[in-house]
Parts: C-alpha cells; sequence; structure tokens
C-alpha cells in the first residue's frame, strides 16, 4: 500500500464514520443531526458525560470515541420509549451508538478495517489517554441543541517487513 493509499482510506474512514454516526440519529430518531466544524486536536480533549471507545486494527490503527452528554442520551432514550435515564441505560445507548457506526465502517471499508467492541465508562477516567503518535480529529455533533463529539485518532500501519 503507498503512502496515497493509506491517505484515501484514512479519509475515507472518517467520511464514513461521520456518516454513520448522522445516519443513526436519523434512523433511530427521525430527527437528523448536525455536524460542527471539524478540528484537529492538539492537547488533550474533554470527555463528555458517557464515552464510547472502540479499538481500530488493520490497514489503520488507533481509536474512534464517541462521548455523549447525559442530555444527549436521555433524549435519545426518550426517543425511543424510555422513561428511565439510569446511568446503565445511558451508556448502554451511547454503546449502542458507537457499535451501529463502527459496525457499518467495517463493511463498507471491509476486511483490512476491523474494529473491537466498545468499552464504555462515564467521566474521565486517570487511565484514559488518546494515542498521541496519531492524527486526532474532533467532530462535533448536535442532536436536538445537544451536543456529542467522534474523535478518530488513526494512524496509517506501517508495511511489515520482510524476514
Amino acid at each position: 500500500m503507498t503512502i496515497a493509499d493509506a491517505s484515501m482510506i484514512h479519509e475515507e474512514a472518517l467520511g464514513i464514520m461521520l456518516q454513520s454516526v448522522l445516519k443513526h440519529f436519523d434512523q433511530a430518531t427521525g430527527v437528523p443531526a448536525e455536524t460542527g466544524v471539524p478540528y484537529l486536536l492538539k492537547g488533550d480533549t474533554e470527555m463528555l458525560d458517557v464515552t464510547a471507545v472502540i479499538g481500530v486494527t488493520g490497514d489503520l490503527q488507533g481509536c474512534i470515541d464517541y462521548t455523549a452528554s447525559n442530555l444527549l442520551l436521555d433524549d435519545l432514550l426518550g426517543s425511543v420509549g424510555e422513561k428511565n435515564s439510569a446511568d446503565e441505560l445511558r451508556c448502554e445507548m451511547c454503546d449502542k451508538v458507537a457499535n451501529a457506526f463502527a459496525g457499518n465502517a467495517r463493511r463498507q471499508l471491509g476486511p483490512g478495517f476491523m474494529v473491537s467492541l466498545p468499552v464504555v465508562f462515564m467521566g474521565q477516567p486517570e487511565w484514559l489517554a488518546l494515542p498521541k503518535n496519531t492524527s486526532r480529529y474532533v467532530i462535533p455533533i448536535l442532536w436536538r441543541q445537544k451536543r456529542s463529539l467522534l474523535i478518530v485518532c488513526l494512524e496509517n500501519t506501517p508495511p511489515a517487513p520482510f524476514l
């Protein structure tokens, strides 16, 4: 794979993941989400109330994080008929959104793009650190005026040396 090919896969992956998140909101609720201005993260980012982290291996490696406010997750829960807003249900909803976009990205990008099951947590644990050696893109997502972030930290996998 050439550097140009790897760069194209990186941009394609970013676009597919973003479209998958937007599609999920529209299909699950009938209310489309909007994106804010994407930016390249230089330092650490603020994680919102609940975060799902998905590991990525294959042609690209790193992680994809989806982090959302409790207000957004409560509204999503309400849109599917759930009246309770317990922390466990918020975590399940965040997991569901992350699984939906990761699965869609995996299907579209093929066998060279492998994703893990999401690891979901509340707050910002001390052990969490975004990879520093990757391009780290943050895409703000607004749904019903409530905030979430898609954080994509991916790098191209170097080719394996011949032995």
